[in-house]
This record gives structure tokens, sequence and C-alpha cells, in this order.
């Protein structure tokens, strides 16, 4: 069985603070999801596109977790409303399991 996958938005921005939360956690434990959301950031971001335009970024669950958990352990102040923008996201598509988001990114795999 595969792994569910997830799609989430992020400006370059909400993904700057996602990656800095990351890189507080063991390297072993991320170097592998740096690289993942790196990769994806540079074919979204392209030279010309608006960096405050959120884009679709593709996740598992199990990468999206660890992403929640490294930003827990920022302060508040500082990702308690991308924390509450990725809740929302994510329960969009998890209360709806053939939400096309979702299914269409299943189809990816």
């Amino acid at each position: 069985m595969s792994a569910r996958v997830l799609t989430i938005r992020l400006n370059v921005q909400e993904g700057s603070l996602l990656l800095e939360a990351l890189a507080e956690l063991p390297f072993k434990s991320v170097f592998e999801l740096i690289g993942k959301l790196n990769q994806q950031a540079h074919e979204l971001f392209a030279p010309g596109c608006a960096q405050h335009e959120r884009q679709r970024f593709v996740l598992t669950e199990s990468e999206l977790a660890l992403t929640i958990k490294a930003l827990g352990n920022l302060p508040y102040h500082r990702v308690h409303e991308l924390l509450a923008d990725l809740n929302r996201q994510i329960q969009a598509q998890v209360n709806n399991s053939h939400s096309s988001a979702a299914s269409q990114e299943y189809a990816g795999i």
C-alpha cells in the first residue's frame, strides 16, 4: 500500500519558514525532505514568478507530519497562522478522501 499523498499551498515566505523549522531537526531525519521541498520550490517558483503567490507542494502524510512537528518547535507568534492554514488545507483533503487534489496526486505516483 502506498503512502497517502497530500498537497499544501505555500508561498516563498511560508516555505522559507518551513525549511527553517526543518533545519532545527536532526539532519538525518530531514535531509531528504528538505531536498524534495527545494526541488519543488525551484520548479514552482521560476524566475519572474510572483513570490507571494501560493504554489502546490506534494508531500506524503509522514513528511507533512514531520514538517508540522518541526513548525511546532518554533515560537508560536511566528508559526500560528501557517499552522492554522495547513490544518485547514489538510482537513479539506482528509475529510474528502476522493477530493480532486488528493486523487490527482495519487495518480501521479
